[in-house]
């Protein structure tokens, strides 16, 4: 043991090490933090957390929604991207029979809803259903007490946002949320579980190695984790 100890000595001695103890936290520190953290500074602090928000939501957000309903059942499609280019996406499962449109407006007011609860100022919609626009806007008169309901709750929502839009579109300008509407439509799994978008880089009929010597002779950036691994995805 003293053998070894000498050899450490000896190895350490090279090196400029100095001995510092550690200090303790006074119970006085925290006393003078919780002092020091006052309620005029916590007015302070919550204005900072509301502008930060704020910047976060400057510019106008977009929202695509989608309902389906078929003899599999109904499914929601929302798509909400912000300034910056984030997007969040839902598949959204309906435990209920809806028809005659309903299954749009629960996507469009499902869809107001997450944009209501992001604090989100400016918005523009855009939709499919040219049914669901002229109600919204007046040009087609609503026939039946579930729809009017429907529009009024949907005027409820938009009126709480600073600037709010709803735009009819081809159905194939709204092809993301469509599928994602088909896909909720189809599925019958628990709530919990997650189905992850996988991106596969090359089909399987190709060496990997080789298309990774290839993008290196043409200066191409590759990302190597994921050609490695077949298994690697990108949630959305």
């Amino acid at each position: 043991m003293s053998g070894s100890m000498a050899k450490w000595f000896v190895k350490l001695s090279t090196y400029d090490i100095k001995y510092e103890p550690i200090s303790a936290i006074k119970s006085q520190a925290l006393a003078d933090f919780m002092v020091d953290f006052s309620d005029d500074l916590r007015a302070e602090v919550e204005i900072e957390a509301k502008q930060l928000l704020e910047e976060q939501n400057v510019g106008r957000w977009t929202l695509f929604t989608d309902g389906v309903s078929n003899q599999r059942g109904i499914g929601l499609g929302i798509i909400l991207k912000s300034p910056q280019g984030g997007i969040l996406s839902h598949a959204i499962i309906c435990e209920f029979n809806a028809t005659n449109n309903k299954e749009e407006y629960e996507a469009l007011i499902m869809g107001l809803h997450l944009a209501k609860d992001l604090q989100i100022k400016d918005l523009q919609v855009f939709i499919d259903s040219l049914l669901l626009t002229n109600h919204y806007n007046g040009s087609y008169a609503v026939k039946g007490e579930k729809l009017a309901l429907y529009l009024q709750i949907l005027k409820n929502l938009a009126s709480e946002f600073e600037t709010f839009c709803l735009n009819q579109v081809p159905r194939e300008d709204n092809a993301e949320a469509d599928a994602l509407a088909n896909l909720g439509s189809s599925l019958r799994i628990p709530a919990e579980t997650r189905i992850p978008i996988i991106h596969i880089l090359i089909p399987t009929t190709e060496d990997p190695t080789k298309k990774l010597k290839d993008s290196h002779n043409h200066g191409e950036t590759t990302d190597v984790a994921a050609i490695e691994d077949p298994n690697s995805t990108v949630q959305r």
